[in-house]
């Protein structure tokens, strides 16, 4: 696994044998700048999200609970990998990671399963969580990558 994001790795690589501009520093200077505030999210995300997750599938029951009783598992290790995937990418600040490594590989079993309309009410549910018990430094940084999860989701309704 690559531990920078995918611009950066970029950025070195076109400086091989030479100095970076200032475009490719900018770049690394954002990167660090940013990283208390993604270090944050990351460790608020690995201390709560189990019970963030178990909250959104106990709204999801509310509406659904046949569902819930007979998916709720796997809907609860489904969202616990999609987080952490989020946090993950948020520490590496890389969105593309979470798309490649995560996104298709979400809505290609969801279409399989014909779940992605209930699912994407759980990551409604989700990032209501989010917004209740994380600060909003970390909501902030999150909720790109939900959005993008719920509007791939409902992509297929």
């Amino acid at each position: 696994m690559h531990t920078l994001n995918r611009t950066l790795e970029e950025k070195i690589l076109e400086a091989d044998g030479r100095y970076m501009d200032a475009q490719a520093l900018r770049s690394f200077e954002q990167y660090a700048h940013s990283y208390a505030a993604r270090l944050e999210t990351y460790q608020n995300l690995a201390s709560k999200s189990h019970a963030i997750i178990v909250q959104s599938l106990r709204k999801l029951a509310q509406s659904h609970p046949d569902l819930v009783q007979k998916h709720g598992q796997r809907c609860q290790y489904d969202m616990t990998e999609v987080v952490r995937y989020i946090a993950l990418s948020i520490l590496r600040d890389d969105e593309i990671f979470f798309k490649e490594q995560m996104l298709s590989w979400l809505d290609t079993i969801l279409i399989a399963h014909k779940k992605h309309d209930h699912c994407a009410t759980a990551y409604r549910y989700l990032l209501d969580e989010i917004n209740a018990n994380l600060p909003p430094s970390n909501s902030t940084l999150l909720r790109p990558y939900l959005d993008t999860v719920i509007t791939t989701l409902q992509s297929h309704a």
